[in-house]
């Protein structure tokens, strides 16, 4: 498996500043890979902001491009296997008896071979004055964006 480094994920966090770059590679995202639209739409019920809805597309485009560009064949992705990673995702995440959201994290980090994908959903779900996340929303991104970075590596 290909680590997805630090340095490929800025690249294209960088090439977002661009916004019309950015509505380009979600049209693409559309119509290269429906199931992983389909799932984060899924994610879109009434439990998340229109705001935590945004950086859940957010955070998928740069995983999904941050991989592309390494991994540098095109790959399939399955709804049911998005679904099931979330199921094994959800299950992990509600066993773990730490009471801190951001210490049941450090589970999901434990010789994780994405950690700098990871790390880049924990840093955008950090509540800060700029960065409004329900608590609820903080659960469901994690969750939902952990599962497509386990589906694309898997």
């Amino acid at each position: 498996m290909v680590t997805i480094p630090e340095s490929i994920i800025n690249d294209i966090i960088d090439q977002y500043q661009d916004e019309q770059k950015y509505l380009t590679d979600l049209k693409q995202l559309a119509s290269e890979q429906p199931d992983l639209i389909a799932f984060i739409d899924q994610e879109n019920y009434s439990l998340l902001t229109n705001d935590e809805i945004a950086l859940l597309e957010y955070l998928t485009l740069v995983i999904y491009f941050s991989s592309m560009k390494i991994i540098e064949k095109t790959i399939q992705i399955q709804g049911k296997s998005l679904e099931a990673a979330e199921e094994d995702n959800w299950n992990t995440f509600n066993e773990i008896t730490a009471k801190s959201f951001f210490n049941k994290l450090d589970s999901f980090f434990k010789d994780y071979p994405q950690e700098d994908l990871l790390a880049l959903v924990e840093d955008s779900i950090q509540q800060d004055e700029d960065n409004i996340v329900t608590p609820v929303g903080r659960e469901i991104i994690f969750v939902a964006c952990k599962s497509i970075i386990d589906t694309i590596h898997s």
